[in-house]
């Protein structure tokens, strides 16, 4: 699989490249790929190839992504809150604020197979709440910053009591 995802993604330029990422995806996703392997084929396209791509390519990839695996998002958890994160990204970048949040709000964080540091919830809390603020909406903001209140005393990490308190 991954020979054929360099294979698409030498080029990044051409017309069939997200024809080819799409076709990919369904076939990385189906029930018939041992669920080990999509896991990791998910997550190093992600990580590793979408970055190649234009913002906007990798938009398009990614969004697609998560609609192919959102039948089993329970399955592909890790994988949800890692393209997510990657499109909150992109939609910073691009002062979309009010997308970044909308994005981060889908990511899963009360895991049925595993459960998440209080870190990882405090940080993703405070990350929607500041797409939320930079597009003036601090009612939405104080939802997510009320969420991490519960949990800021649990951390020891300095930098998130201290993004907490910003």
């Amino acid at each position: 699989f991954k020979a054929i995802l360099d294979e698409i993604i030498k080029d990044p330029k051409k017309v069939q490249t997200l024809d080819h990422l799409k076709k990919f995806l369904d076939a990385v996703v189906d029930d018939k790929i041992v669920l080990v392997a999509s896991r990791k084929l998910l997550t190093d396209l992600c990580t590793t190839y979408l970055t190649r791509l234009s913002s906007e390519q990798a938009k398009e990839v990614a969004l697609y992504a998560l609609e192919r695996i959102a039948a089993r998002a329970i399955s592909f958890e890790d994988q949800v809150g890692l393209y997510r994160n990657f499109l909150a990204d992109i939609y910073e970048r691009e002062e979309n604020w009010r997308e970044a949040a909308k994005v981060l709000c889908g990511a899963p964080l009360e895991s049925a197979q595993k459960p998440l540091s209080s870190d990882y919830k405090l940080k993703t809390y405070l990350r929607i709440a500041r797409p939320y603020l930079e597009g003036d909406d601090p009612v939405q903001a104080e939802g997510f910053i009320n969420r991490a209140s519960l949990l800021q005393n649990e951390t020891r990490d300095e930098e998130l009591q201290i993004l907490y308190r910003v």
